[in-house]
C-alpha cells in the first residue's frame, strides 16, 4: 500500500476544501492522508502511482465567510502573460470539474482569472464572451439596484517551465461586490428610511491590481445605487444586506445619502461620509437615531467577534 497521494488526490483533497465546511474538511483531510488506499482502489485512471501532466487549476475562498456558497458557474481563461492575448476558455458547472481539468501548455507565464456565478445582472466584458485580451475585461451589473446574489472572481499567476511534468496552481477566489447593512436604533415605529450610495464603481477591473495590490481594480467612473425603501415596523430599523460595487478607484471615502419621513410627515436628510468600501468588503452603518446629524464622518473599526466585517460607527 502507497502512503502517499497522487496529483489527482491532492486535486480532490482541495475541491472538497472549496465545497466543505471547514469542521468538516478537516476530518476528511485526516481519513485521506491516513487510508489512501481507499482513493485508489476507486480511480481507476492512476496506474503504477503516476501522476498527469499538466496544469491544473485548485480553486479557493480568500474569505472564510463564504464557504459553502453554492457553486453553480465557473468560467476559466488562461492569458499569456507575456502579451496578454487568449489562450484557453473553458465554462464548468463545479469546482471539481475544474480541479479535473488538465492544460497542456507551453514553456511560459499565464494568468489565470475565474468566476463564480457570474450570472444575471452580472455581465463581463461588455456582454461578450469572447474575450480577447486581459486588459479589455471588465465586471459589471446590468442593474445595481436591489442585487439579490454575490458574484466571485480569482486571479492566479503560473510559470511554466517544464522542468516538473505536473502544475498545480491555487486560485483564491473572493467577491465582486461589497456588502453593506444599513442599522437605526431608536427609530420612531413607521419611518421610512430611503437614500442611495454616490461613489460606487460602475464596473471592476478583475485582472488590474488596485492600489492595495490586490487583484481587483474598480473603475474610475462612478454610479449611483439606490438603496431599497424600508419601514421601521420597531424601535430599530434595519435592512437587508445592500450589495453595490466597491467605491470607484483613486477615492479614499464613500459616499452614502439617507432620507427618514417620519410618521408625522417630517423628512430628515443625511449626508454620510464612511471609509471606502473595497472589493469583496463586508461593512455595517450603525447610528443611534437620537445621535444622526444632517453631515456625519464616520471612521472604521474592526468587528473583533467575526474579523469578517468592518463596523462603521459615528466618530
Amino acid at each position: 500500500m502507497r502512503n502517499y497521494l497522487t496529483g489527482k488526490e491532492r486535486l480532490l483533497v482541495a475541491a472538497l476544501a472549496f465545497i466543505l465546511p471547514k469542521r468538516i474538511i478537516n476530518i476528511g483531510l485526516w481519513v485521506l492522508l491516513c487510508v489512501p488506499c481507499l482513493l485508489t482502489s476507486c480511480d481507476h485512471d492512476v496506474h503504477d502511482g503516476k501522476e498527469e501532466s499538466g496544469l491544473s487549476v485548485s480553486l479557493t475562498w480568500a474569505d472564510e465567510a463564504d464557504q459553502g456558497t453554492k457553486v453553480k458557474d465557473v468560467k476559466l481563461w488562461i492569458f499569456n502573460a507575456s502579451d496578454g492575448s487568449l489562450v484557453e476558455e473553458k465554462q464548468y458547472g463545479s469546482a471539481q470539474e475544474v480541479a479535473s481539468q488538465r492544460f497542456q501548455l507551453p514553456e511560459g507565464t499565464y494568468r489565470i482569472l475565474t468566476t463564480i456565478n457570474l450570472t444575471e445582472p452580472f455581465f463581463i466584458s461588455e456582454q461578450t464572451r469572447s474575450l480577447t485580451n486581459w486588459n479589455n475585461i471588465q465586471i459589471g451589473l446590468t442593474n445595481p439596484k436591489d442585487v439579490k446574489h454575490n458574484a466571485y472572481f480569482g486571479v492566479a499567476d503560473v510559470k511554466i517551465d517544464n522542468k516538473e511534468s505536473s502544475y498545480v496552481v491555487q486560485n483564491p477566489i473572493r467577491s465582486v461586490l461589497s456588502e453593506l447593512t444599513v442599522i437605526i436604533e431608536n427609530v420612531p415605529k413607521g419611518t421610512e428610511m430611503s437614500g442611495k450610495a454616490l461613489d460606487a464603481a460602475c464596473c471592476l477591473f478583475p485582472t488590474k491590481k488596485n492600489s492595495d495590490g490586490d487583484y481587483g481594480l474598480p473603475s474610475i467612473e462612478p454610479t449611483e445605487v439606490e438603496l431599497p425603501t424600508l419601514l421601521a415596523t420597531e424601535s430599530t430599523l434595519k435592512s437587508e444586506v445592500i450589495r453595490l460595487m466597491p467605491t470607484i478607484q483613486g477615492s479614499p471615502a464613500s459616499h452614502v445619502y439617507l432620507r427618514l419621513l417620519l410618521p408625522n410627515g417630517t423628512l430628515q436628510e443625511f449626508d454620510i461620509t464612511a471609509p471606502k468600501m473595497n472589493v469583496g468588503g463586508k461593512y455595517e452603518l450603525r447610528f443611534k437615531y437620537e445621535e444622526m446629524q444632517p453631515k456625519m464622518n464616520l471612521e472604521a473599526t474592526i468587528n473583533g467577534w467575526t474579523n469578517l466585517n468592518n463596523e462603521v460607527e459615528t466618530k
